[in-house]
């Protein structure tokens, strides 16, 4: 493939004509870094700059500890080292080849030359800095991680309350780890009371008087069905000293100190939602079917989202049907339907009831079977493991003991894969050049993604050993990359 055609594909070059593009050819260096040798090394001096052709990289810098934490992987059309450029320091991370690699190498004095004449390549530029920026905290302490998932909905009686709860357990048991189930009013009690805990707490007075919470895990409790939640001030319903910037301190030490979040948000678009919203993983909005408009309030929510600079990809949408009269809901197209990822259809158990049952089932279903759990399930499976990875390996139909041989290694992949990834399938055959491959492909979590990529590439490898074959194709999230 001739270089010039390449680089055309890459974003960072989009705006550059062809004259441009031939020009940049000619000054360009394409260099091939077998498995596992390093393309740079933290702390060494910068003076280039790299575009991915081929293959797929990690990139690491020390975690100060004697160890390293993994920062992200990179592949096809993406690019590493511009940082150094810039600043022209030594470099903050290493780079690794996970898989034999091809790379585009860019001197300093023309990707300075580019900046300086192409408006364009310094946006895109920047735009990658403070994606990374925003994602690591390169050369600094280890910060704890954190999930947060916020369920959100227009009004009151949209059944959000009801459905965090279960997603929360439903996430509980699909992650097998302790999950938060957190409501900001502290003022309210209604999270606790339907989790069957009756403690209280003097949260509030210890926020007014500090700021901020010493020591979180002494409001934080245990409910009997397995989640945790944050204690209520006592008397919380008449307490209004609680100010919001009290509420966003609490916030964010919780985020500090857990790591699986379920947020009972506001309907409220407040200073605290915002932060929410542009902290979290993902934001399950439910609208409740008795709307009259539902494609209104999605409409509005992408409005409000686009102001807080909140990725599409972060938003779920869902109905609630909290009414079986045909005359009362509002009217629900196959548009609608088409931004929406599920229903949840009229449950008569669950209508009008706003307090605890005595069995607690309409706290939380504990019936796996019952059509709430298995929406809950669903759901929270999809918005955990909203990473799709995949990988393609030629067949070698026509080629009997070949494509026998195949198929065991296919068997073995499949087995190998589903000890970590969720719902790992094969597909039908497909053809990439003319030759026929079939894919392997699942889900995963995006605090996984970079650990199950270096799984799936060193199968690849193993692989592309065994067959002698030069190119698999890995694919991420429907983006695909040579290998």
């Amino acid at each position: 493939m001739i270089l010039t055609d390449f680089l055309k594909r890459v974003p960072l070059f989009s705006e550059l004509n062809d004259d441009e593009l031939k020009n940049l050819e000619q000054k360009a260096e394409v260099l091939c870094f077998p498995r596992d040798a390093f393309i740079c090394k933290e702390g060494q001096q910068a003076d280039t700059m790299f575009i991915i052709k081929s293959g797929i990289v990690q990139i690491f810098c020390d975690d100060g500890a004697g160890g390293k934490k993994i920062l992200t992987h990179l592949k096809l059309g993406e690019y590493f080292g511009e940082m150094a450029l810039l600043t022209a320091g030594p470099r903050t991370a290493s780079v690794v080849a996970l898989a034999e690699t091809e790379v585009i190498r860019l001197k300093k004095a023309d990707f300075d030359e580019l900046l300086k004449t192409h408006n364009g390549v310094c946006i895109s530029i920047i735009k990658t800095l403070c994606n990374r920026l925003s994602k690591t905290n390169i050369g600094g302490a280890q910060i704890k991680s954190h999930n947060v998932f916020a369920i959100m909905g227009p009004d009151t009686s949209s059944g959000k309350s009801l459905f965090a709860r279960n997603l929360a357990l439903a996430m509980s048991h699909a992650l097998k780890e302790d999950v938060l189930l957190y409501d900001p009013n502290l003022r309210d009690d209604r999270v606790a009371r339907m989790l069957s805990v009756k403690d209280r707490s003097r949260i509030i007075d210890e926020l007014v008087s500090r700021e901020r919470i010493a020591d979180i895990s002494k409001y934080v409790v245990k409910s009997p069905c397995g989640l945790l939640t944050i204690l209520p001030q006592e008397n919380g319903i008449t307490d209004c000293r609680l100010k919001e910037f009290h509420t966003y301190a609490l916030m964010s030490t919780v985020m500090e100190n857990y790591k699986y979040i379920v947020v009972d948000s506001s309907s409220m678009f407040t200073k605290v939602t915002k932060e929410i919203v542009q902290n979290c993983n993902k934001i399950i909005y439910l609208i409740s079917s008795k709307n009259v408009s539902v494609a209104g309030l999605m409409d509005y929510f992408d409005k409000t989202r686009r102001e807080w600079n909140v990725s599409p990809d972060k938003v779920v949408f869902g109905i609630n049907h909290n009414t079986n009269v045909t005359t009362e809901e509002g009217v629900i197209t196959d548009k609608d339907r088409s931004r929406t990822s599920f229903e949840i259809p009229f449950i008569p158990e669950f209508k009008g009831v706003r307090d605890p049952h005595p069995d607690g089932s309409l706290t939380v279903q504990a019936n796996p079977e019952h059509v709430f759990s298995k929406i809950c399930d669903k759901v929270a499976n999809e918005v955990l493991y909203d990473q799709k990875i995949g990988l393609a390996i030629p067949t070698f139909a026509g080629d009997v003991a070949k494509s026998n041989y195949v198929e065991r290694w296919i068997e073995s992949g499949l087995q190998e894969f589903a000890v970590d990834i969720k719902g790992v399938t094969l597909s039908d055959t497909v053809l990439r050049n003319e030759k026929p491959f079939k894919i392997i492909f699942g889900c995963t979590s995006k605090w996984q993604l970079n650990e199950q990529v270096v799984k799936v590439v060193d199968f690849a490898n193993r692989f592309k050993k065994e067959f002698d074959v030069k190119n698999v194709y890995l694919t991420l999230n429907g983006e695909e990359s040579v290998i």
